[in-house]
């Protein structure tokens, strides 16, 4: 019998061993529905005990199966291309008994999925088909980061399908196959599988079949719990909040008598078909760590008799013996989780799930404790007492002053709300922002972004926002696995504040460090904030010089207003809730009320070049560049990095700030995150994109770093990879127009024409957002030769911008469908939409665009004198230096016919054409090599575009560029060529206007190649 056959008969035995003699022939009429031969084997092996009542333990039977076989479901495999749904599919990923699991794609949204699949030889047995919906069932009551996510659910001709993330990576299983984890993968694994299961455990629900193989290591080295098959879930209870998630079918498989799961990781009382409850997960995780740490499995056997047997009476050796690197509290946890008797265990999986944190922070500081010396003789203990009591009164000494730090720098801390008694408003919020820049001065302390406590709060099903108490802020620093929360209050006794703070072990309570001050008045509060602050930098364990070091007085750091700091507060809180439209005019307050804010003027340059009105962005740019020595190092980092990016834009100068900046915070976000689009922006796409993964690892909360990498991974080629990019940032609920619009890029380049238009109905209506996706839209329509519709679009982009007071962007729309007008050969209409750009609104890039329009469209004096205007304004400017100045200058020798030097200014962009979304040099020189009656030269430009649709996306280049090759390939002489390359482009433009001048020559041209 096959490997394969004996898990069929293994699941059914399962069922029918314990049951008495008048039970089995119902039972095994149900489970046996369709496989007579299954029967047979399960019949013959029942026969064996004389039909009567039997012990699992004792059955001969079972010393023939073996004891851990993983199912190969023999059914019919879905072809590539097959639809279920929604949902084509792209490749089997695995079998198992339970079903067959396919790579595909979701084709509304745009993203790869798995798809498990019940196929019909299975959904006619109903212990299968009932243990399908159970999984369904369990997975979509529950939703945590570290299980995995259930999208969908459905059935298409008799095929039952579950619908989940795809992940990418391996099981815990396949990782086992080469030896050992380290202590820290194992620790860090086991605790965020002591986490899912604790989700699970307060949902009712009971996995039953934790192993190694449902467990999912993904490359981003997060663990993932799959196959709730057979979860047991609870009974409904009016009382309680819990969905109800009860199996109506009949109960078989979760009846007293019956074992399920996997035999070597059964906790002792699912051996015996015992009830279960949590506990029996607890031990099965128990096992599962055992086997990370050591390589071994914890009751190893070569039959089921054997490894049962083991699971109720035999006592696994204690970790550190197999592996003596491992620390013997460890050993503890491994056996206190492996505990024969569940009342002895851990009692819930978040009790385990502390013990694993405490472990692994103490390992992380190599605060382990040492295995304990043996006792010394008697004989000696006279001889060495006074010693004892001289080295124990030096040991306190030494201890005291040598103590160990209460933090450590990989530990992170949780801000939690100030508690304002004194009913004065304006110390709500304002007093937890100003300790955030105190404490956040330190290159020691590592406070969790206000991302993460927005991620970590949704988790516990609570709104973005939900005031951070004691009691909340400890259970988001829990759930962050961080070491402590920090948290203050105020309150007002007589004329005087008193202001205290206060740390706290989130994981035990213990007080960590405590502060208590007075201020002698209002206006003196966020001063003495800054010193309480300072001392308890210092009781957490940051070392004196550090302090010293980074210690720039809160009062200057922030600002005296406590008015001004309250609207600064309000601002970056709404940014992060409603994006940065709504935040400005909080801070805008901030900076009216005290104009030496520099942090104010830093946030409104942020958001004004986030918006894309680099005008304003570059006056708040300069002014927070001239504040800058009020600031924290920090601080003053992202201030110098923003000045260089903004004003000057020297990307090389910036990238030099903000490399500083990751060498003196390496636990920042920021500077990752500038460096990843500063180097995409140069052309170095691949730096720029292990930049933005860094990012993400270090803060996977932000969404622009989301979209950085996927625009990063169409360039590249790797669309596949962008969508999934972009999949990651919507499950964790950053859904904003950058999001989007990444998102309708990937749909377009693969072709799906239903994603995109999601995307502009999901823009529809939202102000200083929709803008964004018309603008893609109209390209989109350009690029297909609807040149009217994309007119309409572009006009719709530009009143949509301007009606959300963004005219800056509504003259980008404006200045982008010149650029459009002049490559499709209408210069009058290009030039027309060039100036009115300009009047609109001039600044930085809307001149740059307009310069190459009036360019491309004629207008050579109105162009070069625009082109010297932002040359002498932008010396320092790399992009405009090295790739905006030399391609304008090109398009204007092109129109003087000075082929040469266009060639020659076109020299210095090479290095930076990649960072330019339409690969406008590429074409430019291609047009150049035209002109020059150099075929192969300018097919060359020309196939770099039409090769590479990452790169221009939905830009009019694309098919402009099949355009371009046709013609090089005519002037090089090679006619079939040439014929193939005018059907692309007359392909593409099949729904073009009739009325475009290029669609004409290109026809025209065409017509005399037949």
């Amino acid at each position: 019998m096959t490997p394969e056959q004996w898990q069929q008969v293994r699941d059914v035995l399962h069922g029918a061993i314990q049951l008495r003699a008048n039970q089995r022939s119902a039972y095994l009429d149900v489970h046996c529905a369709g496989d007579p031969a299954l029967r047979r084997e399960v019949e013959q092996l029942l026969a064996a005990e004389g039909n009567v009542p039997i012990s699992f333990l004792e059955s001969p039977a079972l010393e023939q199966l073996p004891p851990q076989t993983e199912s190969k479901l023999s059914g019919t495999v879905l072809a590539a291309g097959t639809k279920l749904g929604p949902y084509v599919v792209q490749g089997l990923i695995g079998a198992g008994g339970m079903g067959e699991v396919y790579k595909a794609r979701d084709t509304r949204l745009n993203r790869t999925v798995a798809v498990k699949v019940l196929p019909h030889s299975l959904s006619a047995d109903p212990f299968r088909r009932q243990r399908f919906e159970r999984e369904a069932r369990a997975i979509s009551a529950l939703q945590h980061p570290n299980i995995c996510t259930l999208h969908d659910i459905g059935s298409q001709d008799g095929t039952e399908y579950l619908v989940m993330e795809y992940l990418e990576g391996a099981t815990l299983a396949d990782r086992l196959l080469k030896g050992r984890l380290t202590l820290n993968q194992t620790l860090r694994y086991a605790t965020e599988v002591a986490d899912a299961l604790d989700g699970a455990h307060r949902r009712g629900i009971v996995h039953r079949d934790l192993k190694p193989a449902n467990i999912f290591i993904t490359t981003h080295g997060e663990a993932k719990v799959l196959d709730f098959g057979l979860a047991k879930l609870d009974e409904p209870n009016a009382s309680s909040d819990k969905p109800d998630l009860a199996v109506t079918a009949p109960e078989a498989l979760t009846s007293p008598g019956v074992a399920m799961g996997t035999v070597a990781y059964m906790s002792p009382e699912q051996a015996r078909g015992e009830e279960l409850d949590a506990r029996t997960d607890i031990f099965s995780l128990g096992a599962v760590l055992y086997e990370m740490a050591t390589g071994k499995p914890a009751f190893p056997g070569k039959t089921s008799a054997i490894v049962f047997k083991s699971i109720l009476d035999g006592t696994p050796m204690p970790p550190s013996q197999l592996a003596p690197s491992l620390p013997p509290q460890l050993d503890q946890i491994v056996a206190k989780a492996l505990e024969k008797d569940r009342d002895l265990r851990y009692q819930s999986s978040a009790e385990l799930r502390t013990d694993l944190s405490r472990l692994k922070r103490d390992s992380d500081s190599g605060r382990l404790t040492a295995v304990a010396a043996p006792k010394k003789s008697r004989l000696r203990s006279f001889a060495v007492t006074a010693v004892v009591v001289v080295l124990a009164v030096g040991g306190a000494v030494y201890w005291y002053l040598n103590r160990p730090p209460k933090i450590t720098e990989k530990d992170t801390i949780v801000l939690a709300d100030f508690v304002n008694h004194t009913g004065d408003a304006v110390f709500d919020d304002t007093l937890k922002q100003a300790l955030g820049v105190a404490l956040r001065q330190s290159p020691y302390l590592n406070i969790v972004s206000d991302d993460r406590v927005t991620s970590t709060l949704k988790q516990m099903t609570r709104e973005p926002g939900t005031p951070l108490t004691p009691k909340v802020a400890r259970e988001v620093c829990q759930r962050t696995q961080s070491k402590a929360y920090v948290g203050g209050s105020i309150a007002r006794v007589g004329s005087q504040y008193a202001v205290g703070l206060k740390a706290v072990n989130c994981q035990n309570g213990e007080e960590l460090a405590e502060q208590q001050v007075t201020a002698a008045g209002k206006e003196r509060v966020i001063d003495m904030l800054g010193d309480e602050a300072v001392k308890l930098r210092r009781q957490l364990g940051e070392s004196l010089a550090s302090v010293q070091k980074y210690d720039v007085p809160l009062e200057q750091a922030t600002t005296s207003s406590l008015e001004a700091l309250k609207a600064y507060s309000q601002g970056i809180w709404i940014i992060a809730q409603k994006g940065d439209v709504a935040g400005l005019p909080s801070l805008h307050r901030a900076l009216e009320l005290d104009p030496n804010f520099a942090l104010a003027a830093a946030g409104l340059a942020s958001s004004y070049r986030n918006l894309g009105r680099t005008t304003r962005a570059v006056e708040y740019a300069k002014l927070a560049y001239d504040l800058r020595e009020r600031v924290s190092e920090r601080e003053r980092y992202r201030i110098v990095g923003g000045f260089h990016l903004i004003v000057t834009g020297d990307l090389e100068k910036a990238n030099q700030d903000y490399e500083l900046w990751r060498q003196n915070y390496p636990r920042d976000v920021v500077p990752l995150s500038r460096l990843g689009a500063n180097y995409s922006d140069l052309g170095q796409i691949e730096k720029g994109a292990e930049y933005s993964a860094e990012a993400i690892r270090v803060e996977p909360n932000h969404f622009v770093n989301y979209g950085n990498l996927a625009a990063d991974m169409l360039a590249l080629g790797r669309t596949e990879e962008a969508g999934h990019t972009i999949e990651q940032a919507l499950i964790r609920k950053l859904d904003n127009a950058y999001i989007r619009q990444n998102l309708y890029y990937v749909a377009f380049v693969q072709g799906d024409q239903q994603t995109m238009r999601q995307q502009l109905a999901w823009a529809t209506g939202r102000a200083g957002e929709e803008d964004l996706l018309l603008s893609a839209q109209s390209d989109t329509e350009a690029f297909f030769g609807r040149l009217a519709k994309a007119r309409e679009y572009s006009r719709r982009a530009t009143e949509s911008a301007r009606h959300a007071d963004a005219a800056e962007t509504a003259a980008l729309w404006q200045a982008t469908a010149a650029v459009r007008e002049a490559e499709f050969g209408n210069p009058d209409v290009a030039r027309r939409d060039a100036i009115a750009a300009l009047n609109l609104a001039p600044g930085r890039i809307v001149n740059i665009q307009v310069a190459f329009a009036l360019a491309r469209a004629g207008d050579v004096a109105r162009a070069q004198k625009i082109a010297d205007a932002l040359d002498q304004d932008f010396p320092l400017d790399t992009l405009i230096q090295g790739y905006d100045l030399p391609l304008i200058r090109a398009a204007i020798a092109i129109s003087k016919r000075d082929a040469a030097r266009a060639l020659d200014l076109l020299k210095s962009a090479m290095p930076y054409e990649l960072g330019g979304a339409s690969m406008l040099p590429a074409y430019v020189r291609g047009e150049t090599y035209l002109q020059l009656r150099k075929g192969d030269e300018a097919a060359a430009e020309f196939k770099k575009i039409v090769d590479h649709p990452g790169l221009p996306v939905n830009q009019p280049t694309g098919p402009l560029a099949r355009l371009g090759l046709a013609r090089a390939y005519v002037v090089s002489g090679d006619i079939a060529k040439a014929k193939v390359a005018y059907q692309d482009f007359l392909t593409l433009w099949k729904e073009a206007d009739s009325d475009i001048p290029i669609y004409k020559q290109a026809k025209a041209e065409y017509a005399k190649l037949k």
